[in-house]
């Protein structure tokens, strides 16, 4: 994820820098002649050159900023280039002449007029320049002088000090402007736009005057220069084949991926290099194949895959992927294209692996012994990538503190199964973009570096487009363009995947256009899948306007079902259309958004519940009955972080009730979050006694709410280590738990005991391998019907002992 920066910091920024000086043997300016000051000024260093503005130049961060961001098992993940980040040096910058940004300012003259229309107001704007002077310089070597002559002065960055629009940008709002007119997309990638800029400054690399508009004239030039297929070998030969056949020979079945192009070697005589083209490329039905090889190999590999499709034809139990009895259609696009029926009852690939029994990443890892072929490297790597990572938190609990985390330990293992010599027979395209993925999905960087450079050869265009996916999200411009200027070398065309890549590092509505205008142009949003991506980048933009514009959402979605049909309505969307109405606060557009989706039984995903969450923090039944009705889909399940929201809402509330059932189900069904586990154990430490009395709500809530929320049954004893145990009084063997209500103890021996016996407790509950009888939102309702009767009333802590709803489950261990 994102860094965000260092504590000292009072704002979530990840730009790390600040009061750069001038180093010892930077030149004088206004010792030189007015011809010469100029040329100089051309090549002075870095540190000189005005690229953010005065506030964020007087911002120093400590060394152990740059530490955090390249220490660790993932050196240099943030950084996929080659060039370092050079030591910080205690320095100041010149401001900037506002002459000297004139130039910058013309290019910033679109992206302004953008932004103060999204804005209503040019008055909310405020640009980042130099003071205004009341009497201008009356030279340009009396501004050069002037401008040596000032120091920056320190400020501490506040609340309400500017955010940029975009990363470097002398575009500046207030923050709370800044977070309601961006999306968090938007949000995360100008951080970490920002922290690009920042190592940049840092490593003395001069300032990138392209902009990402230039990014699609290169993206252009490119596709006219390299237009048909790349042939790879002097000679080729084409076949159809059908899915199943791909699978045998290649694996990597995953849903979606699996109609990609796919390269990959066979050491038949000279080599053959095979090439499966993507799925819109065959029939509809069938694959089609491309062999490149000299032309004994291709007869020989022609002979092996056309003997593998009668073998599973005819039924071989030897073969491990049968035919399956409904044929696989390969694209229904490309049917209808060619205006051939559509089988209505038709074969798909699912997900290799039921969520109820996830693969353990140990057996795994153990299997890699046994690779020997491109389908087991390939199904190796996707069984890697597809496992269920146990959450840290657990981790620490059965691995002990020291245990790498498991995304890490896959990382590593997969840049080692690259690296191997013995299996780079088995590389394939497919295995490289899993790996890819999961690798860039997670930030390990150095480790994707070293995997794409083992396995080039085999790069697609599939495989450029993860890696421009990456540096747009990172806002990273200069490795953009390197990745495009590496596609160019190697001959590969881009694609519309492409574009929309593209499409996601803009920022501004107005950037945004452009590039969907150069797709119509292009043609390719006449395909559906590449108008559905679209909106999905710009459909929180769209909406933002609209409400904006004081319409309704009920004329928003007419106005969709138009233009893009009556099956959109994806949970990804509806997620994106709800953050809308957070930021703007609208209450009522969030309603009728909700009531739209309950009418037409819309499918919403934990992102939708996240957002109806954020607005309704402050009262846990509405968020409770809005919870519930979402979780009444039948393929809706809570996960962690919609879970502990829940408990937070229901923790600041005071209701017990709720949080026992949050905590226990959360337990049962390993969703607790560090959060959650804090909150708890924060308050199981407290000081109490079972005669503890008092008027004040809030007191009595801290100290006796992990009491109550904790499974304390006499069955604890069997989690409890014996040393314990003995050093407990002997009327406290039976229930441990009373110990922590036994009374008042400050320090010694005893108040060490309590904090242990009180993180054995909360251990006990997270390890848990019991089961719940009843579903978790009958429950909620019984627990919410229970907190309402107690709502406001100080009960005694051994009452709501005595008296807190009980959690049926099927074992206890």
């Amino acid at each position: 994820m994102l860094s965000r920066g260092c504590s000292c910091l009072r704002r979530p920024l990840s730009a790390a820098l600040d009061a750069l000086a001038a180093s010892p043997d930077e030149p004088l300016l206004f010792l030189y002649p007015r011809w010469a000051a100029s040329a100089v000024r051309r090549r002075r260093p870095l540190s000189t050159v005005p690229r953010t503005s005065p506030l964020r130049l007087e911002t120093r961060i400590p060394c152990s900023a740059k530490l955090h961001a390249n220490s660790g098992g993932n050196k240099g993940s943030r950084h996929l280039s080659a060039r370092g980040i050079a030591h910080h040096t205690a320095s100041s910058r010149i401001e900037a002449d506002p002459n000297d940004l004139a130039d910058d300012t013309k290019s910033e003259d679109g992206q302004r007029s953008d932004i103060q229309g999204k804005l209503g107001s040019p008055t909310l704007i405020r640009t980042q320049a130099n003071p205004e002077s009341p009497e201008p310089p009356s030279s340009q070597l009396s501004r050069v002088v002037e401008r040596a002559g000032k120091k920056p002065k320190r400020q501490e960055f506040l609340e309400s000090d500017p955010w940029p629009m975009t990363p470097g940008s002398r575009v500046r709002v207030p923050k709370n402007l800044w977070e309601r007119n961006l999306s968090p997309r938007n949000r995360k990638q100008i951080r970490y736009g920002e922290f690009i800029l920042a190592n940049e400054n840092r490593g003395g690399i001069p300032p990138d005057s392209k902009t990402w508009l230039d990014m699609r004239d290169l993206l252009n030039s490119i596709q006219r220069q390299v237009k048909g297929v790349n042939r790879r070998g002097t000679k080729f030969k084409e076949m159809l084949v059908p899915e199943e056949t791909v699978a045998l020979l290649a694996g990597a079945t995953t849903p979606g991926k699996a109609a990609e192009e796919n390269m990959w070697h066979l050491p038949v005589r000279h080599g053959c290099l095979v090439q499966v083209l993507p799925a819109e490329k065959g029939d509809g039905i069938y694959r089609k194949m491309v062999l490149h090889g000299s032309e004994g190999t291709l007869e020989a590999v022609e002979e092996m895959v056309k003997r593998q499709q009668e073998r599973q034809a005819k039924g071989d139990p030897l073969v491990e992927i049968q035919k399956p009895p409904i044929p696989i259609v390969a694209s229904t696009q490309k049917l209808r294209k060619l205006k051939r029926p559509v089988p209505l009852v038709r074969a798909v690939w699912t997900t290799p692996h039921d969520d109820q029994q996830p693969l353990d990443i140990t057996k795994v890892m153990e299997q890699s012994s046994t690779i020997s072929s491109v389908k087991d490297f390939a199904d190796h790597i996707e069984d890697l990538t597809s496992a269920k990572m146990t959450h840290p938190v657990r981790a620490a609990r059965l691995e002990g503190p020291t245990a790498i985390p498991p995304p890490r330990r896959v990382a590593e293992h997969i840049g080692r199964l690259f690296r191997r010599d013995s299996l780079r027979k088995y590389l394939s395209t497919a295995a490289l973009n899993n790996a890819l993925r999961f690798l860039y999905k997670y930030e390990f960087l150095h480790i994707a570096r070293d995997v794409f450079g083992a396995a080039e050869y085999l790069a697609t265009v599939d495989s450029y487009n993860v890696l421009l996916r990456s540096a747009a999200l990172r806002q990273d411009r200069r490795m953009f363009e390197f990745f495009l200027q590496a596609m160019a070398k190697r001959r590969i065309s881009p694609n519309s995947d492409t574009w929309l890549v593209l499409l996601q590092a803009m920022l501004t509505q107005k950037s945004k256009a452009a590039i969907i205008k150069e797709m119509a142009k292009k043609g390719y949003m006449k395909d559906i899948n590449t108008t559905r991506s679209t909106l999905q980048l710009t459909i929180s933009d769209s909406f933002f306007v609209h409400l904006e514009g004081g319409q309704d959402v009920y004329s928003f979605f007419e106005l969709m079902v138009k233009t893009n049909g009556a099956d959109w309505f994806t949970a990804s969307l509806l997620s994106q259309m709800l953050n809308v109405t957070v930021r703007l606060k609208n209450y009522s557009a969030m309603q009728e958004l909700l009531d739209i989706c309950d009418k037409y039984r819309l499918d919403m995903n934990n992102s939708c519940l996240m957002q109806v969450l954020h607005m309704t923090s402050d009262d846990i039944f509405t968020a409770l009955e809005h919870t519930l009705k979402i979780m009444k889909r039948s393929s809706f399940k809570l996960n962690r972080e919609a879970m502990s929201k829940l408990f937070s809402i229901a923790f600041n509330g005071f209701h017990y009730n709720l949080c026992r059932v949050l905590w226990h189900y959360a337990c049962l069904q390993d969703l607790v979050t560090q959060d959650m586990r804090n909150l708890v154990l924060d308050s199981l430490v407290r000081n109490a006694s079972l005669e503890t009395s008092s008027d004040d709500i809030r007191k009595i809530w801290h100290v006796c709410a992990g009491k109550v929320v904790i499974r304390r049954d006499s069955r604890a004893r069997f989690r409890i280590q014996p040393e314990y145990l003995q050093r407990l009084p002997s009327e406290f063997h039976e229930n441990p738990f009373l110990y922590l209500v036994s009374g008042y103890k400050s320090l010694g021996p005893e108040r060490a005991l309590q904090l242990q016996l009180a993180k054995i407790f909360v251990n006990r509950d997270v390890l848990t391998n019991s089961r719940p009888k009843f579903p978790l939102p009958l429950m909620l309702e019984a627990a919410a019907v229970m907190d309402q009767e107690w709502r406001g009333k100080p009960w005694p802590l051994a009452w709501m002992l005595q008296n807190s709803i009980g959690i049926p489950t099927t074992r206890q261990i």
